[in-house]
């Protein structure tokens, strides 16, 4: 081992250098807080360069043997701590075990008298007693707190909070103190790679706590309050997060208002709390368990006073430190308050978005703590057994424990489950940023004792955009995987995209020679700067602005965006320039046409200019606070006006109102322009330079550019069929036909859909078509977004079966959020004819989707059925092989013909594989079997016709999932039908499963007398119609059902629905449910006289005998005549009995059978009988009535 010998008569530097490397983290903060006059008690910083002079001290090595076995060294030669270390960063990763162990007796000789009494008398030693007793100068015998301040703790984007010791000096010497918290940094678990990290010390008052706790300026990136959490002692209590407490809390809102009822307080669970007690000479920090939680009642520990001054102060530390700040506070006493310390946030929540509730059924539900998901293994934390603890299981503790967060252990945890926890504690920040799942259960922790070793999914996350944690029986893994809202922008790291060159931006030479030419410039340097735009378009950083200021590299990165934005800017003005330029191709500027748009382009140039002045300005506003990190800011700009200002100017980048455009507000509005203006200018542009010739069919105007000079002029590439097509489809566009080039705009709203077909394409792609599909999503057209995003997902899912990309590299998809845009292009496509056989499919699927999102608005297509930007980019490039796009497509194509959403068949759905066509076909079978009459007739219909030889077996399957999904009352009886191997079997299915395979609540396999309550509970909540034909035929179930939802009757097998006792447990609680009763029962006179008692109605439902029964006929019309409709036609059309009954009231003749109503005799009759009869004659009838009669007289 190599020896060490340093000097350390010069290591006792100026105790107050304000870098990091010399003061480590906590002390660059303290110094920054300090000179911004914020309450911090005295400290003094024991520097790097005074603590590496310890480390370099020269040891005997006689004394080394019982703390290093085993190692070899030169026992005539002196080394020192750093040597030690070098030589053991110097082992192989083979002898890892080695290493940690010999770390390990490094960390117990630093705190022994072995290496103390080496260096007691050394001028770093000195160094740090002078230190300690500044201190004792200002303030005469108050206790001291020693803190670690590594020099990468409390970093941007790396926390380490909790990694290193905290230590209350005892009745010791200041440098024995100072030496256990050195030690703590030898640890193994807390020197990555076995090397341990540089080190400073704060030597502070210690200040008696009546309370506190920890303050975080933002608890969720969506969040928009301060949340302080806090204990009754010193903050120990509420910062360490092992003590069994759930600290109370109260959340500060920043909406502006200033009365002191602007927070909301919430009790914690307080079952510990430290104290400061003197020792002699010194003090300690004691633990005192089962506090009187009445007597420490939160609400009472901060005042309104207080709550608005440590409001105040948390957000002049993020103006200091420029980034949502976590900050430590005491209040003593005297009811003073002290900021302890104060870090960089380096996590929120708020990333991880699920298009899905929370599930109904859970193990438990609480607060999500640390973002995440994680299935395995419930495991109840039991210290003894850690060792054996299955990988990736989910930890349920009652609170946190200095075992459970070793290193070692939390690679093998897949989450955590606590009933005591805060959110802000140094076992939060850690769960944080290893991406850990934790949540808080609370009351709920309980419920979760008996489930130990069954297998669960844990997620903490926003569901449906709000926060949510929960744990469920099973695994869920998949199906929250395919409900996430995937972001593909990283907003806090430096981009791997690269944008375009100045280069790249610059028209080539001789590109205004030519309109064809120009035309297409114009429109690739559209394209090129709304890609600025899209996601990794280099502007990312300005989505999530908190998210940036939490970044290690955010520096670097607004310089990257402003590098960025400098091309965007020079992007816009060459593309002004540029469409000037195209004016001019028409050669006569005094022409009457160009006049105009000459006229406004120094119009044009001016809000351009004012607004990249504005742009600069903002860029500026938000770089300056962050240039100088190291030194502080160096700006007046608070943290939220930094924030508006981030908003501010990508508002000035992207924002876009189509009908304001003109006032160029955004970059994004004069290209929106300027677009609009030179697609507008190219026909005339293109007669007046002489380069062309216009035609026109209809709404379409077809621009034939000639390119001068080139005796090599190829066919055009649009052909005759397409052209059809073009003018078949009833839109208005623009047609460019070039040499190699076919360009179409069609006008969809306030954007274009724009194809393009090229020879050769930029960047070596060969031949390629290109489609611009936007929609209007800025305004309101009376058509929900969420229908226009499955159109768009629609669309490409009909390309992808068509085989856009036949012949060709696959399709490649991209969608912009910002522009409302998704853009599908095949490349390197074989032959020319292949490109004009793509276009033809491209041209008829966009026909077919005029309209069609109003057809699609409630087409479920997949679970959750949510919709955004960020959803369809991840849809969009999911795989029509894949089970669930494949569903999700099928779904589309026969829910639009089941539930007769469309009465049409587009040609485009001519062109599908046969396969997709059969499912139309089957669509529409199936809707005619549905409208053929009741639902037991539709159920043998849909039975034959599913069951039917024409059908082979896999598409009877797909089919049936299908039918499922909308109609699971008529079809879920024919699942036995379809899977045999179900017969006999009880099993609950679960709704609305998007999937060819079946999903159940309760799966098969199991005995109904073990899962009584399990189905029990799944069928009331979902239905009986969910239910094995097994189950609906066990009459307690049954019974039991039906007596808590009685429409269920409908749904039980046969022979119950003939059971007197079944039908009557739903009858008693409504006569309706004798509908669904069998023959046998519709024939009984007593359930039919219990049915009609309360509703007389149900007479209809009951059997012909008993509808021709006069005794029971009466019981209804006691009740009001017009119950007289629901006996039998054979009553209806006794004519003896009638005009009895008419002869009484005059409305019975309303009930009669129709013939009778048109039987003159019976008429004259029920006249004679009673007079009052003619109200309900029809008046024809009646007037050949009396006509007949005066005759006679």
């Amino acid at each position: 081992m190599r020896s060490c010998r340093s000097p350390v008569s010069d290591q006792a530097a100026d105790s107050f250098p304000c870098n990091r490397e010399q003061v480590g983290g906590k002390g660059m903060f303290l110094q920054r807080m300090k000179k911004a006059d914020l309450p911090v008690p005295p400290f003094e910083c024991v520097t790097a360069q005074v603590m590496n002079a310890l480390a370099q001290h020269p040891l005997d090595t006689r004394l080394l043997d019982r703390y290093f076995p085993g190692i070899v060294y030169d026992p005539e030669a002196e080394t020192s701590l750093t040597s030690i270390r070098e030589y053991l960063n110097s082992l192989p990763p083979s002898e890892q075990t080695k290493r940690n162990n010999w770390l390990a007796g490094l960390a117990e000789f630093i705190v022994s008298d072995d290496y103390y009494e080496q260096i007691k008398d050394s001028e770093a030693a000195r160094q740090i007693r002078r230190l300690r007793h500044e201190l004792d100068r200002l303030y005469i015998s108050q206790p001291v707190i020693v803190r670690s301040s590594g020099i990468n703790e409390d970093n941007y984007g790396d926390a380490q909070a909790g990694k290193y010791l905290s230590l209350v000096q005892g009745n010791e010497d200041i440098l024995r103190t100072c030496l256990k918290v050195m030690a703590s940094g030898y640890r193994s678990e807390v020197c990555p790679e076995g090397i341990p990290q540089p080190m400073a010390l704060i030597i502070q008052q210690c200040i008696h706590c009546r309370c506190g706790g920890v303050a975080m300026s933002y608890k969720s990136f969506d969040d928009d309050t301060i949340s302080v959490e806090f204990t009754p002692g010193q903050p120990r209590g509420a910062v360490a997060g092992q003590s069994g407490n759930t600290p109370h809390r109260i959340d500060i809102s920043r909406k502006g208002r200033k009365r002191a009822d602007s927070y909301q307080y919430f009790p914690g669970t307080i079952s510990s709390q430290f104290t400061l007690h003197k020792n002699n000479n010194g003090y300690s920090e004691k633990r005192v368990d089962a506090v009187d939680v009445q007597a420490n009642d939160g609400g009472q520990l901060l005042s309104d006073k207080m709550v608005s001054k440590l409001g105040k102060l948390v957000k002049k530390l993020e103006k200091l430190l420029f980034c949502p700040v976590n900050v430590e506070f005491a209040i003593d006493h005297w009811d003073r308050l002290f900021l302890l310390q104060v870090r960089p946030v380096t996590r929120l929540s708020g990333d991880m978005v699920f298009a899905m509730p929370i599930p109904k059924e859970t193990l438990a539900i609480g607060e999500g703590i640390s973002e995440g998901f994680c299935t395995g293994p419930l495991w109840l934390a039991r210290k003894p057994e850690a060792a054996t603890m299955p990988q990736g299981a989910i930890v349920v503790a009652h609170h946190a424990e200095d075992w459970m967060l070793v290193p070692e252990f939390l690679k093998r945890v897949g989450g955590f489950v606590l009933a005591e926890a805060g959110f802000n504690d140094h076992v939060a920040i850690l769960m944080k940023q290893e991406k850990i799942t934790l949540m808080r259960a609370g009351g709920q922790y309980s419920a979760l004792f008996a489930q130990d070793g069954q297998q669960a999914t844990l997620a903490c996350a926003r569901f449906k955009n709000k926060p949510g944690a929960f744990i469920v029986d099973g695994d869920i893994a998949e199906t929250l995987a395919t409900y996430r809202s995937l972001t593909s922008v990283v907003f806090d790291a430096l981009s791997t995209k690269p944008v375009p060159s100045r280069e790249d931006l610059s028209p080539p030479e001789g590109t205004f020679d030519q309109v064809a030419r120009g035309f297409q410039w114009l429109t690739d340097q559209n394209a090129r700067l709304l890609a600025f735009f899209a996601s990794g378009g280099g502007l990312d950083c300005l989505e999530n602005p908190v998210k940036l200021s939490m970044s290690p590299q955010r520096s670097e990165i607004l310089a990257e965006a402003k590098y960025n934005l400098k091309r965007l800017l020079y992007g816009a003005e060459v593309l002004l320039e540029g469409y000037r330029a195209f004016l001019l191709l028409s050669g006569d500027s005094d022409s009457p046409w160009i006049k105009p748009p000459l006229a406004e382009l120094p119009q044009l140039n001016k809000r351009f200019k004012t607004l990249k002045k504005t742009i600069r300005s903002m860029l500026e506003t938000i770089r300056l606070p962050l240039k100088a990190d190291v030194e502080g800011p160096l700006s007046t700009v608070t943290f939220p006006e930094w924030l508006d200002t981030c908003h501010q100017l990508k508002s000035c980048l992207q924002a876009l109102n189509p009908e304001k455009a003109e006032k160029i507000r955004s970059v994004h509005e004069l290209i929106f322009v300027l677009h609009r203006r030179f697609v507008n200018a190219l026909a005339k542009v293109t007669l007046a330079s002489d380069q062309g010739r216009l035609s026109s069919s209809g709404s379409i105007k077809y621009i034939h550019c000639a390119v001068s000079g080139n005796p090599n002029e190829k066919a055009p590439l649009l052909k005759p069929t397409c052209k059809a097509l073009i003018e078949k489809s009833g839109l208005s566009g623009r047609v460019i036909i070039a040499d190699g080039v076919l360009i179409v705009n069609l006008e969809l709203g306030s954007h274009l859909c724009l194809i393009e077909l090229f020879e050769n394409a930029e960047g070596g792609k060969g031949r390629t078509l290109r489609l611009k599909f936007s929609d209007q999503f800025y305004e309101d057209d009376g058509i929900d977004v969420t229908a226009k995003l499955k159109r768009m997902w629609f669309l490409v899912q009909i390309l992808k079966a068509l085989e856009l990309d036949k012949d060709a590299d696959s399709m490649k998809l991209c969608c912009n959020a910002v522009v409302g845009e998704i853009i599908v292009e095949c490349t390197r496509i074989k032959t020319t004819e292949t490109m004009q056989d793509a276009f033809e499919k491209l041209l008829t699927a966009l026909c077919g989707m005029c309209d069609l999102d109003r057809d699609m608005l409630h087409v479920d297509l997949f679970e959750g059925n949510q919709w955004n930007f960020n959803l369809l980019a991840q849809r969009l490039n999911g795989d029509l092989t894949a089970e669930a796009d494949r569903f999700a497509f099928q779904h589309c194509l026969f829910t639009m013909y089941y539930k007769k959403r469309i009465h049409y068949t587009p040609h485009c759905f001519k062109l599908l594989p046969s396969h997709h066509r059969q499912f139309i076909h089957y669509a529409k079978r199936f809707a005619e079997c549905r409208d053929k009459g009741s639902c037991d007739k539709s159920e043998d219909n849909f039975r034959k016709l599913l069951m039917s030889n024409e059908i082979t077996e896999q598409t009877r399957k797909e089919l049936l999932h299908h039918l499922l999904f909308l109609d699971a009352e008529r079809i879920a009886p024919l699942v036995e039908d379809v899977y045999p191997d179900l017969r006999h079997q009880c099993y609950v299915l679960k709704p609305l499963s998007c999937g060819y395979r079946l999903s159940f609540d309760v799966p098969p396999g199991q005995s109904l007398a073990d899962n009584r309550e399990k189905v029990k509970k799944a069928l009331l909540k979902h239905g009986l119609q969910y239910a094995s034909q097994q189950l609906r035929n066990d009459k307690e179930l049954i019974l039991t059902i039906i007596a808590a939802r009685p429409e269920c009757l409908e749904f039980a097998s046969e022979k119950l629905k003939n059971s007197k006792k079944v039908v009557m447990t739903a009858i008693n609680q409504h006569g309706c449910w004798l509908q669904y009763a069998g023959p046998k029962i519709n024939d009984n006179e007593e359930v039919v006289k219990a049915a009609i008692s309360h509703y007389p109605r149900a007479l209809v439902y009951a059997s012909e005998r008993i509808r021709r029964d006069k005794n029971i006929i009466q019981m209804v019309i006691d009740e009001h005549i017009d119950n007289l409709s629901y006996a039998s036609e054979r009553v209806l059309n006794d004519r003896k009995y009638l005009l009895d009954l008419i002869a009484h009231n005059s409305r019975a003749f309303i009930s009669v059978a129709r013939n009778l109503k048109r039987d003159m005799d019976f008429i004259r009759s029920a006249i004679h009988r009673n007079p009052s009869v003619v109200k309900h004659v029809d008046e024809e009838l009646l007037a050949s009535y009396y006509s007949t009669e005066f005759a006679g007289s």
